[in-house]
C-alpha cells in the first residue's frame, strides 16, 4: 500500500502461484502473487500429454485463483475437427477442478478465441502459466499490445481498460516437482469424492422396485 513514493505497508497474498524447483522443494518459488485468474496455456499438439496437463493444473489451482485451460496456437492445428478433439481432451482434464473453463486460441490473424478471453480476463489480474515455448509471451503482447520488457522472471503488464496481465517463466512438466505431485493428489482425491457423492445421491434417486 502506497501514499505517494512511500510504501506505507505490505498486505497479505491472497492467491500465490509456485513452482516447484527439484523433487525436494517443499516450498518452491512464487511466480505470481494476487493474480484472480491463471491461464494455463498448452500449445496445440495432435496428441496431449494428460500428466502434463494435470501437473501444470494442480499448481495453478494450489493458490485459490482461478484456472482457466487454454489452448494456444490453434494456427497449427490441421483441420477443425483437430482442434475440437485436443479441446475436447483439455475439457475432461478441466473436471477435475469443476467450473474451470477452456477456451481455445491463436494470436495469429483471423482467428477467433481471443476476444473471447479478453472479455473474460477484464479488469482482472491473470497470471499467464505453462511450460517454455507454449505462446505464453505471444499472448501476453496481443492482450496487452505491449511486449513484456526483459527476459526471466515474472513481468506484470497493464491491459487496456483496467486490469493487468503476469508473464511468468517456463514451468518444466517433466522436471521432478514435489510440489505438484503434492498438489495433483489433492485434486485427484476431491475427484473422486465427488464421483463417490455423485454414485450416492444417483443410488438415492433410484426408484424401488415395483413403483414403491
Amino acid at each position: 500500500m502506497l501514499s505517494g513514493p512511500d510504501l506505507l505497508t505490505v498486505l497479505p497474498r491472497q492467491t500465490v502461484v509456485r513452482r516447484g524447483r527439484g523433487p525436494d522443494d517443499v516450498r518452491g518459488e512464487v511466480l505470481a502473487a494476487n493474480a484472480d485468474l491463471v491461464l494455463v496455456v498448452q500449445a496445440f499438439t495432435p496428441e496431449l500429454t494428460p500428466a502434463r496437463t494435470e501437473k501444470l493444473l494442480a499448481l495453478a489451482t494450489a493458490g485459490s485463483a482461478m484456472p482457466v485451460l487454454v489452448l494456444s496456437q490453434l494456427d497449427r492445428a490441421p483441420d477443425g475437427a483437430a482442434a475440437r478433439s485436443v479441446l475436447a481432451d483439455l475439457a475432461v482434464l478441466a473436471e477435475s477442478c469443476p467450473g474451470t473453463p477452456v477456451l481455445g486460441l491463436s494470436t495469429a490473424p483471423g482467428y477467433l478465441g481471443l476476444q473471447r478471453l479478453r472479455t473474460l480476463i477484464a479488469g482482472s489480474v491473470t497470471a499467464v502459466f505453462g511450460e517454455p515455448g507454449c505462446g505464453k509471451t505471444s499472448l501476453v503482447e496481443a492482450l496487452t499490445g505491449t511486449a513484456p520488457a526483459g527476459t526471466g522472471g515474472a513481468h506484470l503488464v497493464p491491459l487496456p481498460g483496467g486490469g493487468a496481465v503476469i508473464d511468468t517463466p517456463g514451468c518444466d512438466p517433466d522436471a521432478p516437482d514435489w510440489l505438484a505431485e503434492r498438489y495433483l493428489s489433492r485434486l485427484r482425491a476431491a475427484q473422486r469424492a465427488r464421483w463417490r457423492a455423485a454414485s450416492v445421491s444417483r443410488r438415492r434417486l433410484r426408484p424401488l422396485a415395483g413403483g414403491a
